[in-house]
């Protein structure tokens, strides 16, 4: 086995850093690494590590690292390791990684993988999910105005700041040609069942299914959808009333004004945007 850890130092509000030398010390396999050390370098990085001949790439970092790197290796025969490092670590929890570094990295020693679907957005990447709407505007809250909170209770303190100023938006979806047109405070596209540092958003996605799962969260008062929010991170929402789940090879997400949208975190401009599947694109060890 030869592994290459890719090492995103800011992730995690800058945990990603202190994780690595921890977990630097016990590593008993032959390895490299290298640091990023701006937006997008993680992508290059794994790609310049597999062409080097290395079978196994490690992100370590968040929810955006693992998207990054799996950018350059989906439809390639190499193995994805994650040790999870960021602000959520969903995608992680999805598929069973756990956030002890030493058990996460006696996953990587025995190197079992299991394919996994990816998604592309009008020529990117996503491996978690992605939002339109209420989501994606707490999503750029995190990212860019909570700087003192980590992990739930930034997302949590960036709900209630967004709610404030958010209000719900007309909506067409178009589900494998079947549209749909909404008044909605947001739409998801899962790939795993968590984002928003363990909202449980669709507690039926499966990264290996071959399905795009998406989560509609219908208007509703303000007081009604605080009331909705804190069971998101229970899957308890699902039978209320705001709240339904199609699934489909191919979505996309139009809006009468345009409206932010993220994808695993990220935010990547606004609507219009389309998703498609791409089944068992990557191998990740779980």
């Amino acid at each position: 086995m030869s592994v290459f850890f890719v090492i995103n130092p800011v992730a995690g509000r800058g945990r990603a850093k202190g994780v690595w030398s921890k977990i630097q010390k016990k590593i008993d396999i032959k390895y490299n690494y290298c640091f990023t050390s701006r937006a997008g370098e993680a992508t290059y990085l794994a790609q310049k590590a597999w062409e080097q001949g290395f079978n196994t790439i490690v992100s370590v970092g968040g929810d955006g690292t693992i998207r990054e790197i799996v950018k350059s290796l989906a439809g390639k025969e190499v193995k994805l390791g994650i040790i999870p490092a960021g602000t959520g670590n969903d995608f992680a929890r999805t598929v069973g990684i756990p956030e002890d570094i030493e058990k996460s990295l006696d996953l990587i020693k025995r190197g079992n993988t299991r394919k996994v679907d990816v998604i592309s957005c009008n020529g990117e990447i996503l491996i978690n999910a992605a939002g339109a709407g209420l989501d994606a505007f707490v999503a750029d809250c995190v990212n860019n105005e909570v700087k003192f909170l980590k992990g739930s209770a930034a997302y949590i303190f960036a709900v209630i700041k967004t709610l404030l100023r958010f209000k719900p938006q007309e909506v067409e979806i178009i589900l494998d040609g079947k549209v749909l047109k909404k008044r909605v405070w947001l739409v998801t596209v899962s790939n795993g069942r968590y984002y928003g540092g363990g909202m449980m958003i669709c507690p039926t996605a499966q990264p290996d299914d071959g399905y795009l799962d998406v989560s509609i969260v219908n208007e509703v008062g303000k007081l009604e959808i605080l009331r909705f929010l804190p069971k998101v991170f229970t899957g308890r929402h699902t039978t209320h009333r705001s709240y339904e789940t199609i699934r489909g090879k191919k979505v996309t997400i139009k809006s009468r004004s345009p409206i932010l949208v993220h994808t695993d975190g990220d935010i990547i401009g606004v609507t219009p945007k389309t998703f498609e599947l791409w089944p068992g694109a990557i191998n990740i060890i779980s």
